[in-house]
């Protein structure tokens, strides 16, 4: 039982008692106020036995006795809604569905119900992970009417978590037609999605032409520009895959942790003055930005390059718990020898290699990997670095 069932048993059943008041009230009416009711002393014996199964921790029962009391009609189906909400909450999703799909069953409800019902049913599928009936449903509300833009809001999550970015790309489209899609960088995403497919299969040639369309619907994307690179590599051509990262840098500053790995590979047989001279522009006087290039270094599994060396000290400046642990054990971090730093930073590395390192800014989900779309609540470009070991408020700046 979720942690605020209480609170959702006390809303059922407040809700329910309106209802019921409602129902018998009605009843009461059609049958004079002077004459006994049986049919409203009935209910009133049925709404109060399935309240209690619902107290008692009886869903089952409970949702045996209120499908039973009350028929679905016209006047009374929003009640059935209600209790079939109730139950998705509390993530009862069979229960959810068996409420909707009497709902459904019904001939003589009017066409807005209708459409409310195959939603909600539509809903209840989702939150079951049956794709391919909510997929269905919602294709079907997605021609036309009331709930089409929350229907084709659903197909893309649909779409997305069965990686179908051809049918994603269209469903995104459809929605701009006629409202504002939740992440507007989400198809240039799914155009690069396709793209690491194809570049999976060695069709380049492909893959560029889904960089290209990913870059008509956003400009200075840095997802495609890493693509681009990656290709670079692979096609053999270094220089253009170092300079797309330092580009990526420059314009994306948070997205160091990526890029870097990608410049290393990119001069992996070039001498170290050239790779200090490359990494010029990233080594400014400002020692924040030098504390990031080298957690960034350490974090990709770059340790020993020379350069780390030389940031290492910056960085543990910026991260005063860490800099007062190393002045405690070896004295000033800028004293450091360079097989200290180096020391350091390989400890460091292994480290950060089992923490989380990146962490989702709408839903706090974290994760040793970087996500394009945070795993926790489906947000694109929703995860950034996280300071090191998450003591640095300078750092958090990144």
């Amino acid at each position: 039982m979720p942690a605020d069932s209480p609170s959702l048993l006390l809303i059922a059943a407040l809700f329910i008692a309106a209802a019921a008041g409602w129902l018998f009230g009605r009843y009461r009416s059609g049958a004079g106020a002077s004459q006994s009711n049986p049919t409203a002393n009935r209910l009133s014996e049925e709404y109060f036995r399935g309240l209690s199964f619902l107290l008692d921790e009886e869903p089952d029962k409970a949702l045996e006795v209120f499908l039973r009391m009350v028929d679905v009609d016209n006047d009374t189906v929003e009640t059935h809604f209600a209790l079939g909400n109730l139950y998705r909450r509390r993530g009862e999703v069979e229960r959810a569905i068996r409420v909707h799909e009497n709902i459904m069953a019904r001939p003589s409800l009017r066409d807005e119900h209708r459409v409310h019902a195959m939603f909600a049913l539509g809903e209840d599928y989702f939150r079951a992970g049956l794709f391919d009936r909510a997929e269905r449903l919602f294709l079907q509300l997605a021609a036309g009417g009331s709930r089409h833009v929350p229907a084709l809001r659903y197909l893309l999550r649909i779409y997305e978590q069965q990686r179908d970015w051809e049918q994603a790309i269209a469903t995104h489209r459809r929605l701009v037609a006629v409202a504002s899609p939740e992440h507007p960088t989400a198809i240039a995403h799914y155009h690069c999605e396709l793209a690491e497919q194809m570049r999976a299969k060695g069709d380049f040639e492909g893959a560029r032409q889904q960089l290209h369309l990913a870059r008509d619907v956003q400009r200075n994307f840095p997802r495609g520009a890493l693509i681009r690179a990656d290709i670079a590599l692979d096609m053999n051509q270094p220089e253009l895959a170092a300079l797309l990262c330092q580009r990526t840098v420059e314009l994306h500053p948070k997205l160091l942790t990526l890029a870097l790995p990608r410049v290393m590979r990119a001069m992996r047989d070039t001498d170290a003055r050239a790779i200090e001279r490359r990494f010029q522009s990233w080594m400014r006087p400002d020692p924040v930005a030098r504390a990031e290039l080298a957690y960034a270094a350490i974090v990709a599994g770059l340790e020993r390059e020379p350069f780390v060396r030389e940031c290492l000290p910056d960085l543990l400046r910026e991260d005063s718990t860490l800099g007062e642990i190393v002045s405690a054990t070896s004295g000033d971090p800028a004293q450091l020898s360079p097989e200290q730093r180096t020391a350091l930073a390989t400890a460091l590395g292994r480290v950060l290699r089992r923490t989380q390192r990146y962490r989702c800014v709408d839903c706090g989900f974290a994760s040793a990997a970087h996500f394009w779309q945070c795993p926790g609540c489906r947000s694109w470009d929703a995860f950034a670095p996280v300071a090191l070991l998450d003591l640095t408020p300078g750092m958090q700046r990144r």
